[in-house]
């Protein structure tokens, strides 16, 4: 005769290792469901996960267990671009861990600074507007500050999270082609 305290005990150990060893696999599978009844994280967006190391990357698809990834290099300084790689991120990460989820736009900055002598401030700013305007971007606001010997220009715009790396070296130079000579650029914040 079989002692049932004993089976009960076996099945109970056989469920517990199942569960441990299938726990990931269940809350990826909650998560991708949950997903897509949210919509949050879909395809088309862009995504930083906040772990070590940051994993960030366009949403190529939002699976039952997994959501691929197109990686995208991390830079916060300059907008980033796709590397090429694909990266599988388990859906329980994208649910237990901090997320940056992008919008549509993003607010950036371009920054140059004039040495004296200093053009009608009029100009100046309207330079940087038409810069910023002519490179298909929605100026924000453009300001102007002194810094020690020199007058910052700083111009804050709207921009497309997939815009190439270079745009606000094109802003800076269709700013310097406007500007003149005398003036010294620099992309720091």
């Amino acid at each position: 005769m079989v002692d049932t305290p004993l089976i009960v005990a076996i099945v109970s150990a056989l469920a517990l290792g199942f569960a441990l060893v299938l726990k990931d696999y269940i809350a990826s599978l909650i998560a991708g469901i949950v997903f897509r009844f949210v919509g949050h994280i879909k395809r088309g967006r862009r995504v930083k996960i906040l772990t070590v190391p940051t994993i960030k990357g366009d949403v190529l698809n939002v699976g039952l267990i997994r959501t691929s990834l197109m990686e995208v290099g991390d830079g916060e300084r300059l907008p980033s671009v796709q590397t090429g790689r694909i990266v599988k991120v388990p859906n329980f990460m994208l649910l237990n861990n901090p997320v940056l989820i992008y919008g549509d736009t993003i607010i950036d900055e371009v920054i140059a600074y004039t040495s004296r002598p200093y053009s009608d401030l009029t100009s100046v700013i309207s330079h940087m507007k038409d810069a910023i305007a002519s490179q298909g971007h929605k100026v924000i606001e453009v300001g102007l500050y002194q810094k020690e010997d020199q007058l910052v220009v700083h111009g804050i715009f709207e921009s497309n999270p997939k815009d190439p790396t270079d745009v606000r070296s094109n802003i800076l130079r269709e700013f310097l082609d406007k500007q003149g000579k005398g003036t010294r650029v620099s992309g720091e914040r």
